[in-house]
């Protein structure tokens, strides 16, 4: 009987010394546990995909800054589209070490295959990959819409970090209300627009379904220029400024130069304008369309700054 037990516990230790090593093997070699293989279920425009829990790989396909959402919710995403290999300004050191991948209105499969995602998030411009790649690769296709929360709220989701998403959206709005009181109380009801100033025209923006509009008019309570655009906004030449004189412009023009933009700031129907008169055009660095939210924050510090001198 002793030498019964004597050979079972060492039949134990053997299979003891087995799972350890196994587990330790699986740790060297860089595989994830099996927990780490679990998935949950995404709804998206496409329908439903499987991700996984804790997705380490993550691309982004978008000519809008998404990858500022996942960075707001600590998650650095391992490749996301960059102008010419520059990523935006606002997320430069956030995305440093991050892949650049070319701006393109198409990709190949192919060129998604090859950096080995395990989580791939793109706009709906590029829904074809859904239909090449969703068999093998887990892909969440988003519209790019005119509430930036919405698709900031489907991104978090899609990591698995919804709740830190409601967070960063909650914060934000309790920043803006705080700002936007302060400079109403200063200016009262004068009027703002934003523009941005192309190579060949002006984008004057709207007062909904664009995220620089639901910024100053939804989240800081200021008051629209009379005549605004009520969608997104629209496209004027030098000449169609004429019909819109604020109390107060936000100038978020990407280039701050060239023969246009020079023609524009120089011209006589810039400078007739009421705020350029009074020295009141504020020129944001924060430039992106304010769709994600860490350009709303700094764009929201610049403003504060900007009006309240804070």
């Amino acid at each position: 009987m002793k030498r019964l037990l004597t050979s079972f516990s060492m039949l134990v230790i053997a299979l003891l010394l087995v799972l350890v090593g196994c587990e330790a093997k699986e740790q060297a070699s860089g595989e994830p546990k099996e927990e780490t293989k679990k998935t949950r279920t995404v709804e998206h425009l496409m329908g439903k995909t499987e991700v996984p829990l804790n997705p380490k790989k993550v691309v982004v396909l978008s000519h809008v800054s998404w990858e500022g959402s996942l960075v707001s919710v600590g998650v650095k995403p391992y490749a996301v589209m960059a102008y010419d290999n520059e990523f935006p300004p606002h997320l430069k050191d956030e995305l440093e070490g991050v892949k650049a991948l070319p701006y393109a209105d198409e990709f190949s499969p192919e060129q998604i295959i090859d950096l080995d995602p395990d989580l791939l998030i793109i706009s709906d411009r590029y829904k074809p990959l859904y239909d090449q790649l969703a068999d093998t690769i887990p892909t969440v296709v988003i519209e790019v819409g005119g509430d930036w929360k919405e698709d900031h709220l489907k991104i978090t989701e899609a990591v698995g970090k919804l709740e830190e998403g409601k967070k960063v959206i909650e914060d934000l709005e309790k920043e803006a209300k705080e700002i936007g009181k302060r400079i109403k109380e200063k200016v009262g009801n004068e009027t703002f627009m934003a523009v941005a100033i192309g190579k060949k025209d002006i984008r004057v923006f709207g007062t909904k379904n664009h995220a620089v509009n639901a910024l100053l008019f939804d989240d800081l309570g200021l008051t629209p220029a009379e005549g605004l655009p009520e969608d997104f906004g629209e496209n004027v030449s030098i000449e169609g400024l004429v019909k819109y004189n604020p109390d107060h412009i936000i100038d978020i023009t990407y280039f701050n130069s060239g023969e246009f933009y020079d023609t524009v700031t120089k011209g006589e129907v810039w400078n007739s304008l009421k705020a350029v008169k009074n020295n009141h055009v504020y020129t944001l660095t924060t430039t992106w369309g304010f769709w994600d939210p860490i350009e709303r924050k700094k764009g929201l510090k610049e403003i504060e700054k900007m009006l309240l001198g804070e």
